[in-house]
């Protein structure tokens, strides 16, 4: 992104009297060989600063940009009827006096210029390819025809917006996209946050946040809703990269929305392969945005450029159990209809809550087949979390509330695994369910130069010399059954003195376990690291001799994957979600009771294990990330045949 630098073009200037009044015109790139002429109709003109941030790319680029002034700010705009047939007349004068060459004619409006230049789908004037429409309003409302016109518009028109609009609020905006939405010729598309062509820094994007938080997405740039451009605003990359495709006839990208529960910066099983699917499908020409619940009390400067944040506040299910403090949004309308306006192409859910039924509602009225990813084995979980009758009582009451509405009115499911297949299976009314399980991606576990000197400095922080390294990496919660790999580790530390084991993460089982080491004295031989970022994971994977973990509560086992991509060798629990991918002495060690975990930890720590971890990472190609995201795109395009690619 880059500072703005403002344009010192001069523009060759025109005067034209229509019906007794004054208009004065502006032409700048007069000898542009585009063979286009670029229509900026200005009303409120003065401030010139701002719309020259607007077009500024344009003329940096050469393109023959032509702004036509009407009214003074502060004068009330009425009758556009009639002022869209000034600006026909103002145009035909221009093509008679040459500043326009035989060039066709896009219509590039912004504000109430943007409406304007929509009455001009009426004209009879020759030449006109296409409207760009950048928050299409009349900020008085006097006339807002834009909505009752827009399902009959015949010229190609792109409807602009920003998430959090400077002009109108949601329900006018949805007004014209529910117009709008059937007719192939009108194109909508909206950016994340704040503005449609800028980003701000420094002050005002304190102000912007601080509004965000407040108003949620009606939001007005500065102050008595005047839009106060500051030196330091940076272009939004993707605006004129669309602008600019759409002006040079190109496609413009299919959009995707992947919908979530998980704010941006928590790290778990889903977040991780909501970035990894967001990234690999970008790879494939789209455009993805993860659409996520967002922590109002975050700071606006943490957030990713492509996420579109749905403002929610936390509930804490179990005081100091980070991975429940959850967060929820109850408006669910308001957020899809903000939503429908990014134009999206494709949706995908990755959750069943909160989010859920704002995909539920947008989907409804985009008229997408969405796409669901089954992520979590919720009976089980319950069951884990509240004991078996609690935890039945309450699986009932989510499944009846939401599961098995996103069960029903998605078209296809897509589960991780075989056990997922089966449970879902029989837990539910789903027809089409599609096994497609989710992929790690290799390089985030290459290891450079500098890793090794960062995993040395680890070996030497915890003391790990001379020593037989068993670890987990994961959440830290009952259903992942870490107390079954303590009890093993006390029955067996005499035998072998120099065993630690390794607990990485965080959650609501750490006092619990913590408690329990204390009790089977083995404080010596296990070490809680606690939540570790995402980036430095591979440094504790390769810390490990094994990788242990006796969890039968996986829909897929990604850390599976992952230690595989490192090439740590894996010693895990029989379970249906692995099943197929990693087989007992082959890519792996798969074990069933205590006398097969001991004879296993046997092989893994006094024998060669090369072959297996090779082996693993041979398997792992089969599940790389191009593939899985192609799997998935074909998905996407088979539910929604009028939108492929």
């Amino acid at each position: 992104m880059k500072i703005i630098k403002r344009s010192k073009k001069t523009p060759k200037e025109y005067k034209f009297s229509i019906d007794h009044n004054p208009y004065e015109i502006l032409s700048y790139n007069n000898t542009s060989l585009f063979g286009k002429a670029v229509v900026f109709p200005l009303f409120h003109y003065e401030g010139e600063r701002q719309y020259l941030d607007l077009i500024n790319p344009l003329l940096e680029k050469g393109y023959h940009l032509i702004i036509v002034k009407f009214l003074a700010k502060g004068d009330r705009v009425l009758f556009f009827n009639y002022y869209a047939n000034v600006l026909s007349k103002l145009l035909n004068e221009m093509i008679q006096h040459k500043i326009i060459k035989n060039e066709s004619i896009i219509f590039f409006g912004f504000g109430v210029g943007a409406l304007l230049a929509s009455y001009m789908q009426k004209s009879k004037l020759k030449g006109i390819t296409k409207f760009i429409l950048v928050s299409p309003v009349n900020r008085y409302k006097d006339e807002f025809m834009i909505s009752r016109e827009i399902s009959s518009f015949k010229t190609p028109t792109y409807i602009f917006y920003g998430q959090n609009d400077s002009v109108t609020n949601i329900e006018t905006r949805f007004a014209i996209f529910e117009s709008g939405k059937n007719n192939p010729k009108v194109k909508f598309i909206s950016y994340p946050i704040c503005g449609h062509f800028l980003f701000y820094e420094g002050n005002l994007s304190l102000s912007v946040e601080e509004k965000y938080h407040k108003d949620d997405y009606d939001l007005f740039i500065g102050e008595n809703r005047q839009s106060y451009i500051p030196d330091d605003a940076r272009y939004n990359d993707k605006f004129y990269e669309h602008v600019f495709k759409i002006l040079e006839d190109k496609p413009l990208p299919k959009r995707i929305a992947l919908l979530t529960d998980v704010f941006p910066l928590f790290v778990n099983g889903v977040s991780t392969v909501v970035n990894l699917l967001k990234e690999e499908l970008n790879k494939l020409g789209y455009e993805t945005f993860i659409v996520a619940l967002w922590d109002k009390k975050e700071p606006y400067d943490k957030l990713p450029i492509d996420y579109i944040p749905i403002t929610g506040s936390r509930v804490h299910f179990v005081k100091g159990a980070k991975e429940l403090h959850l967060l929820k949004s109850f408006s669910f309308q308001k957020n899809a209809k903000m939503l429908s306006l990014f134009g999206f192409d494709y949706l995908h859910l990755h959750t069943e809550y909160s989010m859920s039924q704002t995909a539920l509602l947008l989907a409804k009225y985009t008229g997408i087949n969405m796409v669901y990813t089954y992520h979590t084995l919720w009976k089980l979980y319950y069951e884990q979390k509240f004991g078996k009758l609690a935890g039945d009582v309450t699986y009932k009451a989510a499944k009846d509330l939401l599961f098995s509405r996103v069960y029903k009115e998605c078209p296809t499911i897509i589960v991780p695994s075989l056990k997922s297949y089966e449970i879902l299976k029989e837990d539910s009314s789903a027809k089409d369910i599609r096994i497609i399980p989710s992929s790690v991606d290799p390089e985030r576990f290459k290891l450079t130069r500098e890793d090794y000197e960062e995993i040395k400095l680890l070996k030497e922080k915890y003391q790990l010399k001379d020593k037989k390294v068993l670890g987990y990496i994961g959440r830290v919660s009952i259903e992942k059954n870490i107390e079954e790999t303590l009890n093993n580790i006390a029955e067996i530390k005499d035998e072998i003195p120099n065993i630690i084991f390794m607990i990485v993460g965080a959650g609501d089982a750490t006092k619990l376990l913590k408690k329990m080491v204390k009790k089977l004295k083995i404080e010596n031989e296990v070490i809680f690291v606690g939540e570790v970022e995402n980036h430095k994971l591979k440094y504790y994977y390769s810390l490990f001799d094994v990788f242990v973990t006796a969890s039968n509560f996986e829909t897929q086992g990604l850390t599976y994957f992952e230690a595989a991509n490192c090439g740590t060798l894996i010693l895990a629990k029989k379970d249906k979600a692995i099943e197929g991918v990693f087989e007992d002495g082959v890519n792996a060690y798969i074990y069933e009771d205590f006398y097969q975990w001991v004879e296993r930890i046997e092989k893994s720590l006094f024998k060669n294990n090369k072959k297996i971890t090779d082996a693993a990472k041979l398997t792992m190609k089969q599940f790389y990330p191009d593939k899985w995201a192609k799997k998935i795109s074909n998905i996407y395009q088979e539910l929604n045949p009028t939108k492929k690619k």
